[in-house]
């Protein structure tokens, strides 16, 4: 059973948005980021049901920084500006899990 996490990724500067279709444990490209998805899981506390997801995002446009991870923690489905990506060009947010 492959878990599969729904990400959104704006390029600021085109206004495009993309869908990506991430599966667990694999790498995808948007623009110059690098973006690997760990773990998808349901929270629940109390009433609130929301989704979650584990993201590591590498900028590899960035030289100086010896490819320190731009993102590297849990982010929420339902308020995903609390962990945003701080990128000046692109954002990225979950909508979702697949199979979990």
């Amino acid at each position: 059973n492959i878990v599969y996490i729904n990400l959104k990724a704006l390029d600021k500067i085109t206004a495009k948005t993309s869908s990506i279709k991430l599966e667990i444990g694999e790498k995808q490209y948007f623009g110059s980021l690098e973006i690997k998805g760990l773990k998808c899981q349901l929270s629940e506390d109390g009433d609130l049901r929301d989704t979650v997801a584990y993201l590591q995002v590498k900028d590899l446009a960035s030289k100086d920084n010896n490819q320190v991870y731009l993102f590297n923690g849990w982010t929420f489905a339902s308020s995903p500006t609390l962990q945003s990506i701080d990128h000046p060009i692109y954002d990225l947010w979950i909508t979702g899990c697949e199979n979990i």
